[in-house]
């Protein structure tokens, strides 16, 4: 926690121990940013600990509106490979291995469908892709189940991936299948977190191979993870007696608030 609390306060105190602690950033990241984007990877992760949903989505919304559009999705990739392989590694004894294989069979083939499209997109597209996502999750009807089985995990592996190339958090969609299934809780757990790490890690590589230069984003990266496990240790501890009804109320209209501000931006762009 200590460390942590250090780093962060490096982005307010660049200058701190004779070391030019921005030079460690993207030229366009101000301290403050990448503080508030820090803080939020502690707060996405105790929240995804403490009441399973909400994190991804939470930290993605405010990456869009703090970052460049351009580095969104694939530093966000990045921080949710830390935060998914540390799950599925304390639950690896429970992943259901059959479905993790149909899921990556057409998690593989949507990445090289989506890579084809996904590079070079502009940010205004991109800010306004995670914007309607946003409003569609918190607004919008359920998705209807698509059902259970190898052609269910193969088709959601395939959409997911491609959706996630442009709006970066679509973990839910492979959790509502799965919960269709005859799978115990651990199971759904560490079978997602062990597809979510697959599904990442190729966002990774088509952003990688598309030419994104993940180099100077590194310290962010690596604060934002262990902000992360800060944030699941704490968040499995204090965050349990939260009323469900009111956390899903405040998540709901943060997120809201979030996607106007970044069709706001998007908005102002386009003018």
């Amino acid at each position: 926690m200590a460390a942590l609390a250090g780093l962060v306060a490096l982005a307010f105190h660049p200058r701190a121990g004779g070391m030019d602690a921005l030079s460690f950033l993207p030229p366009d990241i101000a301290g403050w940013q990448a503080a508030i984007v820090i803080f939020f990877s502690f707060i996405g992760a105790a929240m995804t600990a403490a009441t399973s949903i909400g994190g991804g989505l939470l930290l993605i919304a405010v990456m869009s509106a703090f970052l460049p559009a351009g580095s969104v999705v694939p530093v966000h990739a990045v921080i949710m490979i830390g935060s998914n392989a540390g799950r599925a590694i304390l639950l690896i004894g429970h992943v259901h291995w059959r479905i993790w294989c149909w899921f990556a069979l057409g998690a593989v083939a949507g990445a090289m469908v989506g890579g084809q499209v996904v590079v070079g997109m502009p940010a205004w597209a991109i800010r306004l892709g995670i914007a309607a996502f946003i409003l569609l999750t918190q607004w919008g009807p359920r998705l209807p189940a698509i059902g259970i089985g190898k052609i269910a995990y193969i088709v959601t592996g395939f959409l997911s991936t491609i959706l996630t190339l442009f709006i970066g958090a679509t973990g839910p969609f492979l959790t509502a299948v799965l919960a269709e299934d005859r799978l115990i809780r651990q199971q759904i757990v560490g079978t997602a977190g062990m597809s979510m790490t697959l599904q990442h890690s190729l966002k990774v590589m088509v952003f990688g191979l598309g030419g994104f230069v993940f180099g100077p984003w590194a310290l962010l990266i690596a604060t934002c993870i262990l902000a992360g496990f800060v944030g699941t240790f704490l968040g499995t501890r204090l965050l349990h007696a939260i009323d469900e009804r009111i956390y899903r109320q405040l998540l709901k209209w943060l997120l809201t608030g979030i996607a106007a501000y970044l069709v706001v931006l998007v908005g102002l762009a386009l003018a």
